[in-house]
């Protein structure tokens, strides 16, 4: 028997943080908006162009939208060119979105560059974390999806520390450079052996399976997977009995357990915060320069990710969500008491310390468990014939979330205020800790069929005791 100890792990590192590359370039976007919406809406900062703050909305907006696109072509792909593949192919919309940015002279060059920054996000994401728990070991399959979701806060924090002291032209050449690196060095990655065994070519499959797990025993594993799966694939079973499948209440479950996890994530002000982060700090009468705070947040934000990289495959996904949600709401609760405390016409200086605290707790509770927990989520809850379908409807929901919370932030800030607003924020991270105690799976240190195995036993024990 193959002990933990002769396990080989590199091969499965080095395609995360191959992955990694397409994860910053995608990220860049997220870091862009904050210190470009400020300097791009503001008359005091000098730029080819300006925008206003109902055109900056929609700048801020479209990176989601072109996400439900790019989840759409990307459910396409991977149903016929694989995963792999179809992370290297949403890397050339990313690509050109960048390149817009580099030419950019108006505002509309800045919605195409959105868009496309979205789609390419969109298909990169709706692949990666079906890629990781497909390649990887149950011990470290949580560390690998983790590691790429703390590559989005890397490039975040990258685009916070950079955006202040580059223009358009220059920012875009960055974000470039990375997406070119990534479709060089991930061309030589295999492609997952899930993804061969659904085509039927078993002898590329052990390949794959012995190019990531040099210890594995690959005939065997690989006729585990075969009896699996089942004798069905992509060609032999229709889209419409996948569907019957995937409405099946125990999946129907699981996908609705994940959707309304971004629900909360994105209520609870993930990408909203993000974007209008400068913004906040200019507001809250801090007398450290806003790009300062934004940077550091950053920093705070890869910190907290490495910490929850090494205890998601040791604590469990359930506990890091819970903390992740108390955290949150905390975060969010000070901030409304701190525009609370300014209405009131409280001295600025003497409670400036209040933002920075909420922010600090905010960007190291959220990275911890409810920004990362769906996607490692995605990959492990459903069966290797329903995963695209899963994948499609994850990324859509979740981008078509995201588009309207950041669109709908501007117009119920300009409505309720800063002293209403935290608060409403707060109260969705809360419903986070009952939702994941009552509802959501552990699957820490599970295999992928073993998963499913369990839940097929749950099911049983169920229909037993009706």
């Amino acid at each position: 028997m193959t002990t933990a100890v002769e396990k080989t792990f590199w091969p499965q590192w080095l395609a995360g943080f191959t992955v990694s590359l397409a994860v910053l370039t995608a990220s860049l976007a997220n870091g862009w908006a904050s210190p470009f919406l400020a300097k791009l809406t503001s008359d005091d900062v000098d730029t080819s162009f300006k925008i206003t703050p109902d055109e900056g909305s929609w700048v801020a907006s479209l990176l989601s939208l072109g996400r439900v696109f790019g989840a759409v072509a990307g459910a396409i792909c991977q149903g016929t060119i694989g995963r792999k593949k179809t992370m290297l192919v949403g890397a050339l919309p990313l690509t050109f979105g960048w390149v817009c940015m580099i030419f950019a002279k108006s505002v509309e060059y800045l919605y195409v560059a959105r868009f496309c920054n979205g789609m390419g996000s969109g298909m990169i994401w709706g692949a990666l974390s079906l890629y990781m728990g497909e390649i990887a070991d149950p011990s470290i399959r949580g560390s690998l999806i983790f590691l790429n979701l703390n590559a989005s806060s890397m490039g975040s924090l990258l685009g916070n520390a950079i955006g202040p002291f580059l223009g358009l032209e220059e920012y875009g050449y960055v974000a470039v450079s990375l997406a070119a690196a990534f479709i060089i060095f991930f061309s030589w990655i295999p492609e997952s052996p899930y993804h061969y065994v659904l085509q039927g070519d078993l002898k590329r499959a052990e390949a794959s399976l012995l190019w990531y797990k040099r210890h594995a025993d690959a005939p065997k594993e690989i006729a585990e997977l075969k009896e699996f799966m089942g004798n069905t694939n992509n060609d032999s079973e229709s889209f419409r009995n996948k569907i019957k499948v995937f409405c099946k209440p125990n999946n129907a479950k699981n996908m609705a357990i994940v959707t309304m996890l971004n629900l909360f994530l994105y209520c609870g002000g993930h990408n909203v915060i993000s974007s209008y982060s400068e913004i906040i700090v200019r507001k809250s009468d801090i007398r450290i320069a806003p790009s300062i705070v934004v940077m550091a947040l950053g920093v705070i934000m890869v910190i907290a990710g490495g910490v929850a990289m090494v205890f998601v495959d040791k604590c469990g996904r359930r506990p890091l969500l819970i903390y992740s949600s108390f955290g949150v709401c905390a975060s969010m609760v000070m901030l409304g008491i701190h525009f609370n405390l300014l209405a009131w016409q409280v001295d600025p200086h003497a409670i400036d310390w209040l933002p920075i605290v909420a922010l600090v707790l905010y960007n190291f509770a959220l990275p911890c468990g409810m920004l990362s927990m769906p996607n490692t989520l995605l990959g492990e809850l459903f069966p290797p014939t329903l995963k695209t379908i899963a994948s499609l409807t994850f990324t859509c929901t979740a981008a078509f979330i995201s588009f309207c919370a950041i669109r709908a932030f501007q117009p119920v800030l300009d409505l309720v205020g800063e002293r209403a607003i935290f608060f409403m924020i707060a109260s969705a991270a809360l419903c986070v800790a009952p939702f994941t105690y009552f509802l959501v799976p552990e699957t820490k240190g599970k295999t992928l069929i073993e998963i499913q195995e369990n839940m097929g036993r749950k099911k049983e024990d169920i229909v037993t005791r009706l």
